[in-house]
């Protein structure tokens, strides 16, 4: 080919060879497949996280399922499902006590408000619900009460008491709760909290803190308080605090009595951790009326 066409510079034509290009043909040749470089068996980091993380469960789509409504047969408590966290849930004395104090405590689960078209762009309400992760749409019970701010203005303020699920597939170093879920949970919660505070229902985060205290554990309960500090116009500062119960869900119970020591639901069990406190503060955007209301249900 090189000798047909004899004004090409000297560099090109070697290049152009014959036996040039068969010794390159061995590199680019087809019959090479093109994921010949990731079929060199997996790297020594990735058997080790491997090896290190608990066998995955079956995937389901990211959505919150709602718990069965029929009574249970006699079986082993299934990890993360939705009808037995709701009655292993059911039997925390937390939970008796707020759902009898209905005066009180208005019981809510936001997410499964939310209609199904936002829900699904959702980031706990759809990305981070499933199988494994969020299995059960958390449970949130909110108080309302008036106060008068230090100008006399009465404003609402509003605490809120959430019970929630975290699975296995959601950690960052394996066994052990990714922290910027914890911050997630955090301003999901601080939102829905101080929504009574504005008159739009909508507040947007303008600044969050948390700090870390204990390790979080995944397969746990967790129980996170929130409660609305100070109100000033279209400004609401929120703190609150997480912690895990002792029960952990990986063992098996019988799904008829669910829990044989209740004392294992109780924040004031020793097994009890307080993972993590955080404190916010809330901003009502100046263009509410042009937001999709998500927490107000």
């Amino acid at each position: 080919m090189a000798s047909k066409i004899p004004n090409l510079p000297h560099a090109t034509k070697w290049l152009l060879r014959p036996s040039t290009i068969a010794a390159f043909k061995p590199a680019f040749s087809p019959a090479v497949p093109k994921s010949y470089l990731h079929q060199q068996g997996p790297s020594r980091s990735a058997v080790v996280h491997e090896q290190a993380l608990p066998q995955t469960q079956p995937q389901v789509p990211p959505v919150f399922t709602q718990p069965r409504t029929q009574s249970p047969s006699k079986q082993a408590v299934g990890l993360d499902d939705a009808a037995n966290l709701d009655a292993i849930i059911s039997q925390m004395p937390l939970v008796q006590s707020l759902r009898q104090s209905r005066q009180s405590y208005k019981e809510s689960r936001p997410h499964l408000a939310i209609p199904p078209a936002i829900r699904q762009h959702h980031f706990v309400g759809g990305s981070l619900a499933g199988t494994g992760k969020l299995a059960l749409a958390p449970y949130m019970w909110t108080s309302s009460k008036k106060t008068k701010t230090e100008s006399g203005k009465t404003v609402n303020a509003s605490s809120v008491v959430s019970v929630f699920h975290i699975g296995r597939d959601l950690c960052g170093h394996p066994g052990f709760v990714h922290g910027g879920l914890l911050s997630v949970l955090f301003d999901e919660v601080f939102a829905r909290c101080v929504s009574a505070a504005f008159p739009s229902g909508l507040g947007m985060t303008a600044n969050l803190n948390v700090d870390f205290r204990k390790p979080a554990l995944p397969d746990r309960i967790y129980v996170l308080r929130a409660e609305t500090t100070k109100v000033e116009g279209r400004k609401a500062w929120v703190e609150g605090k997480m912690s895990y119960l002792p029960l952990s869900l990986p063992a098996l119970f019988d799904a008829q009595s669910f829990v044989s020591d209740v004392e294992l639901l109780s924040e004031d069990n020793e097994g009890a951790v307080m993972v993590s406190e955080a404190r916010a503060l809330f901003v009502e955007p100046k263009f509410a009326d042009s937001m999709v209301s998500v927490y107000r249900t």
